[in-house]
């Protein structure tokens, strides 16, 4: 899968061939050894499409065991794996840009499983921090979209552009993005003491 998802971003589903993988996989080409584990060249596409939906899951349960009682801190290690998992997916996003029109399941799929997903894992997260601190997150979905959509337009700068897009490194768009979390926070907590008062 792992040869497959990086043909499929390099040459696109049409130009990667059953042989192609199978040689790239360490496979001999062209002998049929692809078929032992899946039935056709778009099953192992669904497959790496499928593959890092679990990844959110995984995000999921491991935020269960937060709070690490500094806030800062739990939005410094969130940022730090939402970017790493932003980067590991940026083969599946080249695939969805170059596939995307031509299998519109696929893109659906990778929109419901990851992107849709790690957007409700964003809400929950957000909605549990505001309530914590008294206030309502009035909503939570746009708040969230500022949020998630910070880390994903810098991840695909640097897949577009390369690393430090607009010459801003890793440890200074996370100290800007947690700054701003904090304060996005603290705006809805100060926001239900005004409605109260």
């Amino acid at each position: 899968m792992a040869a497959a998802r990086r043909l499929f971003a390099e040459r696109g589903y049409r130009g990667t061939s059953v042989g192609d993988i199978e040689a790239a996989a360490g496979l001999s080409p062209r002998s049929g050894a692809l078929y032992k584990h899946f039935e056709s060249k778009r099953a192992v596409l669904e497959a790496v499409m499928g593959e890092h939906s679990a990844a959110v899951d995984a995000m999921r349960a491991q935020t269960a065991l937060m709070p690490l009682g500094d806030m800062r801190a739990e939005l410094t290690l969130t940022a730090r794996w939402g970017l790493a998992e932003l980067r590991r997916e940026h083969e599946l996003t080249r695939i969805v840009m170059k596939e995307g029109d031509r299998f519109p399941e696929l893109a659906a799929t990778f929109r419901e499983a990851i992107v849709d997903s790690g957007h409700r894992l964003a809400v929950e997260w957000l909605e549990r921090h505001v309530a914590a601190r008294g206030g309502r997150a009035r909503d939570a979905e746009a708040a969230a979209s500022v949020l998630t959509d910070a880390l994903v337009g810098y991840t695909l700068q640097e897949l577009l552009f390369g690393p430090a897009p607009a010459g801003v490194g890793e440890e200074r768009f996370l100290a800007a993005w947690v700054d701003a979390a904090v304060a996005l926070i603290e705006s809805l907590v100060e926001e239900r003491s005004t409605v109260h008062a």
